[in-house]
């Protein structure tokens, strides 16, 4: 047999865990609501349906945040053979030059003046690449903002069906509450997608600055 102590503190923790996934002060026990009939009920569903979106689009971001570890370390082995191309262009001037061949020491400085550049679009691709996990952060912010103000728009949405059919949740039930909660997440979602918006610019930025350099670099090379 269980000790009733322990299975206490359990279920407390149990209530303790449901509370805090939204973080909403304001909410309505799905329980009220049991007697309304599914039709009534639109408005309920599809703010459910929203906080999926919100779900979806915090998952999205999460991904490519992972994916972009992975474009990082290859980025970065790009940098470590732009430096040796550049030790190795090096090398090429300095026995061009003991050959006193002055094609192949023109060829060489040619050569150098590639490999220089070439580290430029190796560095340019991490910058942009740093400027890219700011925006994908700003957007997984972002999602978990709509996440908030949509659970505080479905909580709003069964607080105003609550009151329409003379249900009182609770002893100090009030539907502004439930309004102002809303309007407080949605907010903070609207500012959150402004952040990422422009930390989405600046990364696109960023990425047009390294591609200019990749095309130019091509066409150095000849």
């Amino acid at each position: 047999m269980k000790n009733p102590f322990w299975l206490g503190v359990l279920m407390s923790a149990g209530v303790a865990a449901v509370g805090c996934s939204s973080g909403l002060k304001y909410k309505v026990d799905d329980a009220a609501l049991d007697s309304v009939s599914a039709g009534e009920k639109q408005g309920v569903f599809s703010a459910k349906n929203d906080i999926e979106v919100a779900n979806s689009e915090a998952r999205t971001a999460q991904s490519q945040l992972e994916a972009l570890d992975r474009d990082r370390d290859v980025a970065k082995n790009e940098r470590k053979q732009a430096d040796l191309e550049v030790d190795k262009a090096a090398t090429e001037e300095e026995s061009a030059v003991a050959s006193r061949d002055e094609n192949r020491h023109n060829a060489s400085k040619h050569g150098k003046e590639v490999a220089a550049f070439g580290v430029k679009v190796a560095d340019a691709k991490l910058e942009w690449l740093d400027q890219k996990e700011d925006a994908l952060k700003a957007a997984k912010s972002a999602a978990e903002a709509h996440q908030k103000a949509a659970e505080a728009k479905t909580e709003f949405e069964k607080a105003k069906l609550a009151q329409s059919k003379n249900i009182k949740p609770d002893n100090d039930f009030s539907v502004g509450n439930y309004e102002s909660q809303w309007k407080d997440k949605n907010s903070d979602w609207e500012s959150a997608k402004k952040d990422a918006e422009s930390a989405q610019k600046k990364a696109n930025e960023r990425e047009q600055k390294w591609k200019d350099l990749v095309a130019q670099h091509q066409k150095l090379r000849g």
